[in-house]
């Protein structure tokens, strides 16, 4: 009798240990990553004050990837395109002040894109997520008439990118330099300021 219960028990604490070793196993089996945005660092006088902040949260699951991006300060009723950058692999880094080559006080795309490099996915609302979706200002979230703008969705982003997200960084882009939102790019005045750079934060793991 006593060996009998023996056993049960035994068996009993065999069966809990591999139940919390499944569930240990499934948490670390969707790792967590976050980003802090802060803002590009254009001169105050050349931006028009801008202060773009925010955060975002990147929840994986195998290839899927829950993503909620919060960003305050943009310009309001304008939509504003929000990427992955960076090459895969490598160091890369949001722009300093020096990036600015060009001394207009403004950090543009092309200045940016040497610290922070090339866009991996789009952070669109609907349809495609690719690099491919870069300029699909259409397709991307719109900020509120205060400029705040709240991002949730649920995608899959192709394993390279996602076996690269700790040197990764998350750039929101767009600020219409004198306010107007009714400009023909999207409702900016030019293609320069639909892709300004305007907020930039490094991926890491939570």
């Amino acid at each position: 009798m006593f060996r009998n219960r023996l056993f049960v028990l035994v068996g009993l604490v065999l069966v809990v240990a591999a139940a919390v070793s499944a569930v240990a196993i499934a948490g670390h089996g969707k790792p967590k990553f976050k980003a802090v945005l802060n803002p590009i660092p254009h001169d105050t006088v050349a931006d028009g004050g801008s202060n773009v902040t925010g955060t975002a949260s990147l929840k994986v699951h195998g290839t899927r990837v829950h993503v909620k991006i919060h960003v305050r300060g943009l310009t309001p009723n304008l939509p504003h395109a929000m990427h992955i950058h960076g090459i895969l692999g490598d160091a890369n880094v949001c722009p300093p002040a020096s990036a600015d080559t060009n001394g207009d006080g403004l950090i543009s795309l092309e200045e940016g894109a040497p610290s922070y490099g090339p866009v991996d996915t789009s952070f669109t609302t609907s349809g495609d997520t690719s690099k491919d979706s870069a300029l699909a200002l259409e397709r991307f979230p719109v900020a509120d008439r205060h400029g705040n703008l709240k991002y949730n969705r649920t995608f899959t982003i192709p394993q390279d990118v996602l076996d690269s997200l700790g040197s990764l960084h998350i750039v929101v882009h767009g600020l219409a330099l004198d306010g107007n939102s009714e400009g023909p790019v999207g409702g900016y005045d030019t293609l320069f300021e639909a892709v300004l750079p305007v907020a930039c934060g490094t991926i890491s793991g939570k």
